[in-house]
């Protein structure tokens, strides 16, 4: 069974800017936002190759854009069955792709969009757990601000189109670990951090001793390790 990792918060936090420590040599991206990531030299690291009859050649290739569903949920297969040396796999973002479809129907009728819409999520989120036991998939997703039934404001994963989706798809509750993203100015210069406990006001957590803080440093191969040693029983 593949670890999965969901990391939640808003535009400019540092979802993508973690992934910076990741090795590209074991690393592929998955990009439903089709857009540059913000950090040095990603360019070079970060390639799509394709064969000769124009399709992607998945060997040597570890950066893909794509907001299509079903194209995510093949790639994940495909990296787990044949490119052994992949152990991470970060989907940048799982909002922008739920949008995109949103945007794609807008004009249609109905309520079985929003269904649609959800199983398409749900279906990736939930074979991630049959992909090798030796993969991490981190999944980035934006925040929403809604007032619960007790009138409290509370941060969770955004759902494009709102209440009728979001009724379908918790997407929080399929993992065990949800990490949010924190950027706070000191001296005039921006710090980056990742939240690892519910503050009462949003859906992060983590397991009791994953983490000895509360706010730990935005970076995924840092995260991962912590995961790794939880799980084995190596943490201090």
């Amino acid at each position: 069974m593949a670890n999965k990792l969901l990391v939640l918060g808003t535009s400019g936090t540092g979802k993508s800017y973690a992934a910076r420590t990741l090795d590209p040599k074991n690393t592929f991206i998955i990009s439903p936002d089709k857009k540059a990531l913000p950090f040095k030299g990603w360019r070079k690291d970060y390639i799509t190759t394709y064969k000769s009859d124009g399709k992607v050649d998945l060997s040597k290739t570890n950066f893909y854009r794509t907001n299509d569903p079903r194209v995510v949920a093949q790639l994940l297969n495909a990296i787990s069955d044949n490119k052994p040396e992949t152990k991470t796999v970060v989907i940048d973002t799982i909002t922008l792709m739920l949008v995109d479809q949103f945007m794609k129907t807008a004009k249609d009728k109905g309520y079985e969009k929003f269904t649609d819409m959800a199983l398409d999520a749900y279906k990736i989120l939930d074979m991630i757990d049959a992909l090798r036991d030796d993969l991490t998939v981190i999944v980035i997703g934006h925040i929403e601000d809604n007032y619960d039934s007790d009138g409290v404001l509370k941060s969770s994963f955004r759902v494009p189109s709102g209440k009728i989706l979001k009724e379908k798809l918790t997407v929080e509750e399929l993992f065990t670990t949800v990490l949010y993203t924190e950027v706070i100015i000191e001296d005039g210069t921006p710090k980056y951090s990742l939240l690892t406990q519910n503050n009462g006001k949003n859906t992060c957590k983590s397991p009791q001793g994953m983490f000895n803080e509360e706010k730990i440093p935005n970076d995924y191969k840092y995260v991962i390790g912590k995961i790794q040693e939880y799980e084995n029983g190596t943490s201090s």
